[in-house]
């Protein structure tokens, strides 16, 4: 005779996995692997007034990345690693991309693991760095967008990602890490909520003088990173020539509007205005002007404004290059001397 077999339900205890769950795991693991690379700084300003802020491990021989506009003014630096403070050298910094590089004598340390390809917008962003001083924080959002330019106390910065990510005063200098835990940026800024100021606050000169003023705004989760890419290019050059050593040709630009390309008669993707021209730089000894469109250079159509910056950004000797640009829709041809950077 047959007997009969009755499946039993699982216990809940043995019911599979919800969604909620498996995030909640993955987040979890995501800063478990990248808090023994995240370290607290402290900036000494005075005898008794001090900056708190994080730092990322770059190497395994003692060399810390952070945000340069805490370390700078810096009487002495301090790195908490584990449970030891340590005495931290400034190497140098980027004043274009806000980073600076910190040496401490310890060797063995845990690097983060980088990123090497942006991702798209709409992946998860985790924050990682010490809040209001409280080491091993973390916070969840989303990458909003790449190639943002900011400004900061009247200093514009270019290529940033956006995140929807929550910062706090301490964060500065922190970790954003992606899906699989890698590094794809360094925090540096918020959004100022004041509609007038039209530009990114720092979270480090608030909380300085003022905690209460660094208090979390209701809503505002727009926050700024400097991308792994531009971070691990300023530091392999601090580290390679003990300061910061990168072209430049003392102008800003920004992409051709599609329908100003059309009217110029340009070619799809071709061309970039220059909307600044600093007082004393190559551009300005080379007469270029604010409204010039560049659409050469070195011979090669001007496609991509990022693959333009990065092309100045790595001469390490000052050299002469030709360009082609329009002017009231005249072409002209002209030499351009690529100076390093004075980073004033």
């Amino acid at each position: 005779m047959n007997s009969l077999v009755f499946v039993l339900p699982l216990l809940a205890s043995q019911e599979a996995e919800s969604t909620l769950q498996k995030i909640d795991r993955e987040v979890t693991s995501i800063v478990e692997k990248v808090r023994p690379s995240v370290v607290q700084v402290t900036s000494v300003l005075l005898p008794n007034e001090t900056l708190t802020l994080s730092g990322v491990i770059y190497s395994k021989d003692g060399y810390i990345v952070t945000d340069a506009s805490g370390i700078e003014p810096a009487m002495e630096i301090q790195v908490v690693l584990g449970t030891t403070t340590l005495k931290a050298e400034h190497v140098a910094s980027d004043r274009r991309t806000g980073i600076a590089v910190l040496r401490i004598d310890r060797v063995g340390l845990s690097p983060a693991a980088w990123c090497e390809k942006p991702g798209k917008a709409g992946a998860i962003a985790v924050v990682v760095g010490t809040p209001f001083g409280m080491r091993g924080g973390a916070s969840t959002g989303t990458v909003s967008g790449y190639g943002r330019s900011i400004q900061v106390a009247g200093v514009r910065y270019d290529n940033m990602i956006q995140l929807s990510v929550p910062v706090q005063p301490g964060d500065c200098g922190g970790c954003v890490a992606d899906s699989s835990g890698r590094l794809i940026g360094l925090v540096h800024s918020t959004y100022a909520p004041d509609p007038a100021e039209f530009e990114a606050r720092s979270i480090l000169p608030a909380f300085r003088r003022n905690p209460q003023d660094a208090a979390p705004v209701a809503g505002q989760t727009v926050s700024f990173g400097t991308p792994a890419e531009w971070v691990r290019f300023s530091a392999d050059r601090i580290i390679k020539h003990g300061r910061m050593v990168r072209g430049w040709l003392g102008l800003s630009a920004r992409p051709l509007d599609a329908a100003v390309r059309a009217q110029l008669g340009l070619d799809e993707g071709v061309g970039v205005e220059l909307v600044r021209i600093e007082r004393e730089g190559p551009a300005k000894t080379a007469a270029l002007a604010p409204r010039d469109i560049l659409v050469e250079y070195e011979g090669k159509p001007v496609k991509d404004l990022e693959a333009l910056q990065w092309a100045v950004a790595r001469v390490e000797e000052p050299k002469t290059v030709k360009i082609v640009f329009l002017r009231n829709r005249e072409r002209r041809e002209a030499e351009l001397r690529v100076e390093i950077d004075p980073q004033k």
